[in-house]
C-alpha cells in the first residue's frame, strides 16, 4: 500500500495579511516574517511524490510571496531557492536509488522585501519502488529484419505517476547512448544499426528499460533477432517486394520473371528480394520508411491478386515519407486505389499528390450487390494497352476480380498525358471505353522522387513468353534511374 503523507492547514492562517500595530508617532524597523509548515501525521518513509503545504505572517505588512527549495544530496539543483506566490504544491523527488532523505524548506517574503531569516524545515525520508516492463511486440528470434524494428511493452509504476515515466531503448552493447522515449511503442533509428559506420548482416539485441518520475530504474526487458544488411555490396540499388502468396496460381511465374529482370540489368550485389509471404518485417510506417529509404529505387509487384493489401493501407505514410526524401517506386497490381464503390489500401489523395491526377474516371458497373456508377473496371482477355513513353504495346491476360465488387482496374484523371505509362484503347475495357484512359501513370515528386503506379500488372502480359514483360520492366528500371553505372 502507498504510504500516504497529509498535512493540514488550518483556514485561518491561510490568511497571508497581517497589520503592524506600534505606538502613533513612534517609527521602528521593519520585521520579518515568519514561515510555517504543518504537518499532520508520521513523516517516516512515504512515497517520493507528496503534496506540500505552508503559510507565513507578517506582524507589520503584508507577505508577497515564498522561497521553497528541497536539500536533496541526489538532487543538487534542487538546492536553489526557487520563489512562489502558492501555499502548497505537489513535488516528485528524486530517488533513483529507492531512498531518498531531503529536507524542505519555505521561507516568507514581506511587503518590503525582508525574507524570513529561520526558514520552516522538514526532514522526509522518502521511498521509489522501481518500475517494471515487459516487451509485447517483438520479433521472434526466427524473424529477420532489415536496420529498423519496431517494439511495444507493458510499463508499470507501483508508486508514482505511469503517464511521467521515460524510456530507454538501445542495441547490443549501447547502453550508454539509449534513444529516449515516453511512448509505448518505439521505431530503432537505422543509425543504431550501424556497427563501425557500417550495416552488417547479424544478430541483434535490443533492450527496454523504464525510468520513473523520481529517476528510479527498473528491470531490463530484451529481445534477439536477425537483421538482414540491404545488399551483399556496398551500393543498394534496388529492392524487390514480391507481395504475391505462394496460393496464387502464377506465383512462380511472377516470380521469375521480377528475379530474371533484375539478374539481367542489376549486379547481383546491388539488388535484393523480400517475399513477403516469407516474413512481413513491417511493424509501423516508420519501419517501412526506414527500409525503403536503405535503397535507390523499389519495385513492388502485387500482380493479379486481389486480396486487400493491409501494409499499404495501414503504412501509407511510410511510402509518402519515402517518396517525399526523393524515392523511386514502381507498384503494379490490383485494387490499388479507393475510390466511388471501389475498394483500395492507398487513398484518393494520395493519387492528387504522388501521381498528379485529379481522382479516377468512373463507369457504370453492374455487380450481384449493386448496380451504380465505381472507380473498377475490368478487362477482357487479350486486352491491348500501349505505351508511348515506353515505346511497346502489350496484351494482356482478363484479371480476376472480387465477387461482388466492382473490378480492380482503375484510370485516372491525368493532368499531363505525358506521364501516361499505359493507355487503355477504346473498348478495351470492361465497362467498354470510349476513349483511350491512362491506366497507368508517373508522378514526379518535388525533391527528386518519383512514383510510377499501374493498374494492369505488366507482371500479367500475355503470352508470358513473348519476351515483352521482361522488356517492359526493364524500361521500368530505367524510367527509376536504376540503370547504367
Amino acid at each position: 500500500m502507498r504510504a500516504l503523507l497529509r498535512l493540514a492547514l488550518p483556514l485561518a492562517l491561510l490568511g497571508a495579511v497581517t497589520y503592524g500595530c506600534g505606538v502613533k508617532g513612534t517609527l521602528r524597523p521593519d520585521l520579518a516574517p515568519e514561515t510555517t509548515l504543518f504537518v499532520n501525521g508520521a513523516v517516516d518513509t512515504v512515497n517520493h511524490v507528496v503534496r506540500l503545504y505552508w503559510f507565513g505572517t507578517d506582524t507589520d505588512g503584508t507577505v508577497s510571496g515564498f522561497e521553497i527549495r528541497f536539500k536533496n544530496p541526489v538532487a543538487p539543483a534542487d538546492t536553489q531557492w526557487v520563489f512562489t506566490t502558492r501555499t502548497d504544491s505537489v513535488f516528485t523527488v528524486p530517488a533513483p536509488s529507492g531512498y531518498s532523505a531531503p529536507v524542505f524548506e519555505v521561507r516568507a517574503i514581506d511587503n518590503a522585501g525582508h525574507r524570513d531569516p529561520t526558514p520552516a524545515s522538514q526532514n522526509f525520508s522518502f521511498s521509489n519502488q522501481p518500475p517494471t516492463i515487459q516487451l509485447t511486440l517483438k520479433p521472434a528470434v526466427s524473424d529477420t529484419t532489415f536496420a529498423s524494428v519496431t517494439v511495444s511493452w507493458n510499463a508499470n509504476d507501483p508508486d508514482g505517476d505511469a503517464n511521467r515515466m521515460l524510456f530507454r531503448v538501445w542495441l547490443d552493447g549501447n547502453e550508454a547512448n539509449p534513444e529516449i522515449t515516453s511512448e509505448r511503442t518505439f521505431t530503432v533509428s537505422t543509425f543504431q544499426f550501424l556497427v563501425g559506420g557500417q550495416l552488417t548482416s547479424a544478430y541483434r539485441n535490443l533492450y527496454v528499460q523504464a525510468i520513473d518520475d523520481g529517476g528510479r530504474a527498473g528491470n531490463v526487458d530484451s529481445v534477439r533477432w536477425f537483421v538482414r544488411k540491404p545488399t551483399t555490396g556496398t551500393r543498394a540499388r534496388l529492392l524487390i517486394i514480391d507481395d504475391v502468396p505462394a496460393t496464387n496460381t502464377s506465383n512462380a511465374r511472377f516470380d521469375s520473371l521480377f528475379a530474371n529482370t533484375a539478374a539481367r540489368n542489376v549486379p547481383a550485389d546491388q539488388y535484393t528480394i523480400l517475399r513477403l509471404q516469407s516474413g512481413q518485417p513491417f511493424k509501423s510506417s516508420k519501419d517501412l520508411e526506414q527500409t525503403l529509404k536503405l535503397f535507390e529505387g523499389v519495385m513492388w509487384y502485387r500482380a493479379n491478386e486481389t486480396s486487400f493489401s493491409t501494409i499499404l493501407n495501414s503504412y501509407q505514410s511510410g511510402l509518402e515519407a519515402y517518396l517525399d526524401a526523393g524515392g523511386k517506386m514502381y507498384l503494379e497490381g490490383l485494387y490499388l486505389i479507393a475510390g466511388t464503390n471501389g475498394t483500395g489500401p492507398l487513398t484518393e489523395e494520395f493519387i492528387d499528390r504522388y501521381l498528379d491526377s485529379d481522382g479516377m474516371f468512373k463507369a457504370f458497373v453492374f455487380t450481384p450487390t449493386f448496380v451504380d456508377s465505381s472507380v473498377g473496371y475490368a478487362n477482357n482477355n487479350n486486352s491491348r494497352f500501349r505505351s508511348n513513353i515506353m515505346a511497346d504495346s502489350t496484351r494482356q491476360q482478363g484479371l480476376a476480380t472480387r465477387v461482388g465488387e466492382a473490378s480492380g482496374l482503375r484510370a485516372f484523371k491525368v493532368r499531363d498525358n505525358n506521364k501516361v505509362l499505359f493507355w487503355a484503347l477504346p473498348g478495351q475495357l470492361t465497362p467498354a471505353n470510349a476513349d483511350s484512359l491512362p491506366v497507368g501513370v508517373i508522378g514526379d515528386i518535388p525533391g527528386g522522387g518519383r512514383m510510377i503506379l499501374t493498374t494492369v500488372p505488366i507482371s500479367t502480359t500475355i503470352p508470358p513468353a513473348s519476351g515483352t514483360a521482361p522488356r517492359l520492366l526493364a524500361k521500368v528500371l530505367g524510367l527509376l534511374g536504376l540503370l547504367g553505372p
